[in-house]
């Protein structure tokens, strides 16, 4: 997550989980240390690790546990219940999916690696360590060491030629009958209102301008599979509704799709693109989107791309 090439001011906070999705509970407390960056170039287009963002990660891991109704989809929590397995989460962010898995696999031992360390480095389980290094380059272990490796939503970071490295270096750290895992959106929104659409084609338009094509995300499978040895890729696709018509569900997602999108940094670049103030932008998110989304059901995809690690060596 984030931007090495920012400045930085440091604060520690505690931050208390406690995020409701369909009238279930999950509790989590963390410390950690909040780094707030600033944009230093006018055509960057990453996200500061502020409080709102790092909440809307959290939010996230427990939007998309709940969707899938599992933390991963590859058939490897049998494993991870009964030997003592190594699990790695390529571009951790805060480190919520590891916390969250580390507390229940007590026999596994978990690694984090983020270039930005805005996860946990004290308060944590005895299982979990994290690893400060470039999550989009060589990654700072062997070959065949991990059972398990795993990347979440990184698309909006991840530039359109660094997905072969990072995937072939994913799948290099993996042992043989191991497995790899990306989680990825679908980038087709279906069903979308005018108001929307402007928002979705401003965000498509500046990420491009960075270096960073989003219609590659449906193209991670075909990655893989060219490597020899991840061959068969599957594929575990769960969709929903944002909005109030989506349910609990819908109105968690909007929840977190306004979090991001009233984000200083995201308004600056999407209001320059659409042509209109800041102020002006804000309308668009908080008054002419929601009540939009009263009217229509737009219909998202989230993916999980999994495979298994067979030895061609």
């Amino acid at each position: 997550m984030g931007n090495n090439n920012s400045t930085s001011k440091r604060k520690s906070t505690k931050v208390e989980l406690n995020k409701v999705i369909n009238n279930k509970t999950t509790n989590l407390e963390v410390e950690k240390e909040t780094t707030y960056l600033e944009v230093e170039k006018e055509n960057e287009y990453h996200l500061p690790n502020s409080h709102e963002i790092i909440d809307g990660v959290h939010t996230f891991h427990f939007f998309q546990r709940y969707l899938f109704q599992n933390n991963f989809s590859s058939p490897i929590e049998e494993r991870l219940m009964r030997e003592k397995c190594k699990v790695l989460e390529v571009g951790c962010g805060p480190g919520t999916w590891l916390l969250d898995l580390a507390n229940k696999y007590e026999n596994t031992f978990f690694y984090g690696i983020d270039s930005n360390p805005i996860y946990p480095n004290e308060i944590k389980p005895g299982n979990l360590d994290f690893v400060r290094a470039n999550e989009c380059d060589i990654l700072p272990f062997p070959d065949n060491e991990f059972d398990f490796v795993r990347q979440g939503t990184m698309h909006t970071i991840i530039k359109t030629d660094q997905w072969n490295l990072i995937i072939s270096e994913m799948i290099r750290v993996t042992k043989p009958g191991g497995y790899i895992e990306l989680l990825k959106p679908c980038n087709e929104c279906k069903r979308t209102g005018p108001v929307l659409m402007k928002i979705q084609q401003a965000h498509i338009s500046t990420c491009i301008e960075s270096g960073i094509d989003l219609t590659m995300l449906a193209k991670l499978d075909d990655i893989i599979k060219s490597n020899q040895n991840t061959p068969i890729v599957y594929k575990d696709e769960k969709s929903y509704v944002s909005g109030p018509n989506g349910g609990k569900i819908g109105i968690v997602f909007q929840d977190i799709y306004l979090g991001i999108y009233n984000n200083e940094v995201v308004m600056k670049h999407l209001s320059h693109r659409l042509g209109i103030s800041e102020e002006e932008y804000k309308i668009m998110i908080n008054k002419d989107l929601i009540e939009e989304l009263k009217h229509t059901s737009p219909k998202y995809s989230l993916i999980r791309f999994w495979a298994k690690k067979i030895n061609n060596n």
